[in-house]
């Protein structure tokens, strides 16, 4: 288990001032992510295929945008953690 996740960091909440205002602040920095789009994981369920966005499936997603199939964008939201904002690429059927 990663000392991240012994901490519990996920399940950490903005409480208090000092954390509200960072909250705010993050908040700011992060993008909407319109209707359609879906993170790699979430995309390949959709399509029936189950387990992590890794290897062979990363390889589908990129073959599927370089053929036309699906578009790529990264958007930046709040990772993980909450705590921070990271870029995570999301996919949408090319033309919908």
């Amino acid at each position: 288990m990663s000392k991240a996740a012994s901490k519990g960091w996920s399940k950490k909440k903005f409480e208090g001032e000092w954390a509200q205002t960072l909250y705010k602040f993050l908040s700011k920095q992060q993008e909407e992510v319109p209707p359609g789009w879906l993170k790699g994981d979430i995309a390949l369920r959709k399509m029936g295929l189950m387990g992590a966005a890794s290897g062979q499936r990363n390889k589908l997603l990129n073959r599927m945008t370089e053929e036309g199939f699906l578009e790529k964008k990264d958007f930046r939201i709040f990772d993980g953690s909450g705590r921070r904002i990271s870029a995570i690429t999301h996919y949408k059927i090319k033309g919908k």
